[in-house]
């Protein structure tokens, strides 16, 4: 082992790092592990303090204390590097490593021990080490046994993380893989809030999901850490086969790259389907729609947020309607909810029309049409898909709501979707000039909007979320299905102001050109 070029290695990867902590990301990356890590402070101290923790070790709930610690910070590492990639970027690859005089097993080394002497996993060893020692300091626990329990499942944290890793680097080389890994991200979020209702309702869940856990390496560590004889051996012999097997299963990865297979073809179509839909509607420049109609619809992260829209929507509903102890109904929190469908999906692209282009937007003004056309077709696109929410969305009230079937109603929430759709597509077309941000197309996960699409996107979420709540303080015969004419206003008013938008945009747009086109470059 050449451990000079190896340790030469190391400070090039700690200056690389300090270089990428000074950008824009890495600034969001620091921001939110400190958020993680003061949401844990906050939990502990709602829970009373280190000195209820105290208390509990000192009445014999040492195992159970040190499970939970254990499993918080487990988990907090798998989220943080997995879904945040801190400590988990590849600062050196293994065809870079070749450019330095070190051999394959040199390599292998230094890829796994530059990625674990990352400030965040040494932050992770360090927590685990002082629970360590305060449980050693309360006579709880002993501190060499504790010592190599936490190593075990240090290392057996970083190794499943790793192999995480190499598992959705798979699925996103994958046509549909970005696609599975967005729905698994999706129900993994609002997990959060199913589980509790789940467990209060079937109370047996709970303690068969413990004796499952009992196997899982912060569970092991536990046990060999607070207790003795045979289950001190049994939680060591849970670490080491997690860490055996973790190990064998990276090491299966790293043999096996991905090899993506795509078929080459020379044809080029110029009457897809997408052509002939935009033809079909009646657009004035319909190859330019069906342009914007393939662009969307081949975004990964676009066909996954088909599934979901509607299942996130009904769990919103679910949620303003029954899963409150001032519950609004299923019909007034479903008129809160419905415009949701007609933005969520589109949503990336509509507040940042330009932003994935790339050097491709340059092109745009060498068309034979005026520049305006372009942003006209790519809103007029985005609405198109986002109309063919409503009637499935209608559909499935229908058929679904614990509500007898009125016709007032479905007008209703049909004159509540238009509404968000115009409203929030409007605003879009202000973001996309006002507030653009240089995207990366192929991304599935994180969010790249500006301050300016987040505001019209989050905020036009919250608003027509709590807008049943608005009419209900504000006017209470709104949400009446007697006064259902009532909705005829608001859909014109959020045509008008889509038409306004549009209108104006246009003109906007050719004074935002330059700036446009350096931000989605790179250049600003």
């Amino acid at each position: 082992m050449n451990f000079e070029r190896i340790g030469d290695l190391v400070r090039l990867r700690y200056k690389l790092m300090w270089a990428r902590t000074r950008t824009r990301n890495g600034k969001i990356a620091l921001f939110l592990i400190g958020y993680l890590l003061l949401i844990m402070v906050v939990a502990l101290l709602g829970a009373g303090g280190i000195g209820a923790a105290m208390v509990a070790v000192r009445s014999g709930k040492a195992l159970l204390i040190t499970r939970i610690v254990l499993t918080s910070l487990f988990a907090q590492a798998l989220l943080a590097t997995v879904m945040m990639g801190f400590g988990m970027s590849a600062i050196f690859s293994d065809v870079e490593l070749r450019r330095y005089p070190i051999g394959a097993s040199e390599r292998r080394l230094v890829r796994h021990l530059v990625g674990i002497i990352d400030p965040f996993w040494l932050l992770t060893l360090a927590l685990q080490l002082g629970l360590v020692v305060g449980l050693y300091v309360m006579d709880a626990a002993s501190f060499v046994l504790g010592f190599i329990a936490v190593l075990l499942l240090f290392i057996s944290n970083y190794l499943l993380a790793r192999v995480i890793e190499a598992i959705i680097d798979r699925l996103t080389r994958r046509e549909s893989g970005s696609m599975v890994l967005m729905i698994g991200v999706m129900l993994l979020s609002f997990s959060g809030a199913v589980i509790p209702p789940l467990i209060k309702k079937f109370p047996g869940i709970g303690p068969a999901t413990v004796k499952i856990l009992a196997y899982t390496p912060p569970f092991g560590a536990a046990s060999a850490m607070t207790q003795s004889g045979t289950a001190v051996l049994l939680g060591f012999a849970v670490e080491v086969w997690w860490v055996l097997g973790l190990a064998a299963a990276l090491v299966w990865f790293e043999r096996r790259p991905y090899e993506r297979r795509v078929a080459a073809t020379t044809v080029l179509k110029f009457d897809s389907r997408y052509d002939r839909a935009a033809a079909m509607l009646g657009f004035d420049h319909a190859p330019l729609v069906g342009w914007w109609l393939r662009f969307y619809t081949r975004n990964s992260r676009f066909k996954a947020l088909i599934f979901l829209s509607l299942p996130i929507v009904a769990f919103l509903t679910y949620n303003f309607a029954a899963g409150r102890k001032q519950s609004l109904g299923w019909f007034p929190a479903a008129l809160g909810t419905f415009p949701i469908v007609t933005f969520f999906a589109t949503s990336r692209f509509m507040v940042n029309e330009f932003g994935y282009l790339g050097g491709g937007f340059r092109r745009c003004f060498l068309l034979p049409v005026e520049p305006a056309a372009v942003l006209r077709t790519g809103s007029y696109a985005s609405m198109v898909l986002s109309a063919c929410f409503i009637p499935a969305g209608l559909l499935a009230w229908i058929a679904f709501a614990p509500v007898p079937f009125d016709v007032r109603e479905v007008f209703m929430l049909l004159a509540s979707a238009l509404t968000g759709m115009f409203t929030v597509h409007g605003l879009g077309l202000w973001a996309t000039l006002y507030g653009p941000r240089r995207g990366n197309y192929s991304q599935s996960l994180g969010n790249d909007l500006s301050l300016f699409g987040n505001i019209v996107l989050i905020g036009g979420i919250m608003f027509f979320m709590f807008s049943p709540l608005i009419w209900r303080a504000v006017f209470p015969p709104m949400l009446q299905p007697a006064n259902w004419w009532y909705w005829i206003v608001p859909p014109v008013v959020a045509v008008t102001f889509y038409r306004i938008s549009l209108g104006m945009a246009s003109v906007a747009l050719t004074g935002r050109r330059e700036h446009l086109m350096a931000i989605v470059e790179g250049r600003a």
